[in-house]
């Protein structure tokens, strides 16, 4: 358990209790845990005893405060209904209070061919005037990292935390332990960016004089390059092109994960292929937890197929041909 928080109700037992089940099931439980450490001074706040929850003791708790908004909200709620869940299971009769708040997902820009050729190009053409050499190093790394983000519908903390044994060049697998909702998965790579990952490693490991832990290490070449840092970059290449002054919704590193989804589902309506055969494999593949999670993207889909030619050659122009020795 999270040492840092100190929990003084006199439900405090139970809320250790429950955020050690939690831990030792996996989950990191650190966000959770700031709300339960809320939640307790909550109960001492309103002079609560060892009582389970009742809708009478959680009624000011589930209510939307004026300084947050409903997403917030929603994760006060379900955070504490997980503990009611607890609490059942060791018999303490509880509340369990139902997640009523709903909030709209932002829209993310889904970018046509032309927008991620012109953004490979930037990425690609990055190359610091001055700086340490760790740096120079770096800006090699960036086209790499990006084209596995998108070709392997990534987010962004499992690309730059990918540990360099979690990567199978020989078969072109990645390996992703411990995603979002603790989902573990494979990934296998197209032939392209396999090879092109080989060529990256080898001239890493050259460059660093060792095998790394990290497949992209950041200045420190023992730690994993940051989000930080990898979102930095793409914002300053997506300024550099011509499509950053005229587009409303910018972009960012999120949106390389929602346009390969989007150009995926549209592909395979082009082949008229079942979508409900078919959504379950893309659900695994991009780490959900549900079917639902997934079929959020179905909102991108028309207005994708506006902009998606016929025929996708983007391929072609974001990975490198691969020079055939």
């Amino acid at each position: 358990m999270t040492k840092k928080f100190v929990f003084d109700s006199a439900i405090a037992p139970y809320i250790e209790g429950f955020i050690e089940e939690k831990q030792l099931q996996g989950y990191k439980y650190f966000n959770e845990t700031k709300w339960m450490k809320k939640f307790d001074e909550y109960w001492i706040a309103h002079g609560y005893g060892k009582t389970g929850l009742t809708i009478e003791n959680l009624d000011q708790w589930r209510q939307k405060r004026d300084c947050e908004g409903t997403k917030c909200q929603v994760a006060r709620i379900t955070v504490v209904r997980q503990f009611s869940i607890y609490l059942k299971g060791l018999g303490v009769p509880s509340y369990l209070p139902p997640v009523n708040a709903r909030y709209t997902k932002p829209l993310i820009h889904v970018l046509c061919d032309e927008e991620l050729s012109e953004l490979f190009n930037e990425i690609d053409s990055y190359h610091p005037l001055r700086g340490f050499d760790d740096t120079r190093r770096m800006s090699a790394e960036y086209p790499v990292l990006f084209r596995l983000i998108y070709c392997c519908g990534l987010r962004i903390s499992e690309a730059c935390n990918l540990p360099a044994a979690n990567i199978d060049l020989a078969k072109g697998m990645v390996t992703i332990l411990d995603g979002k909702g603790n989902n573990d998965r494979l990934i296998h790579m197209s032939e392209d960016l396999k090879q092109l990952c080989i060529r990256y490693f080898e001239h890493l490991c050259n460059d660093l004089g060792e095998k790394p832990m990290c497949f992209f290490p950041g200045i420190d070449k023992h730690k994993p390059i940051s989000d930080g840092t990898v979102r930095k970059r793409f914002n300053a290449c997506w300024n550099q092109t011509d499509y950053a002054a005229q587009c409303n919704r910018k972009p960012t590193v999120h949106s390389l994960r929602h346009t390969y989804v989007v150009k995926r589902l549209n592909l395979w309506m082009k082949q008229c292929l079942d979508l409900n055969h078919m959504l379950p494999y893309l659900s695994r593949f991009l780490g959900h937890k549900s079917f639902n999670e997934t079929l959020y993207y179905y909102h991108f889909v028309e207005e994708a197929a506006q902009i998606i030619r016929q025929k996708d050659m983007t391929i072609d122009r974001v990975i490198p041909e691969v020079i055939r020795r």
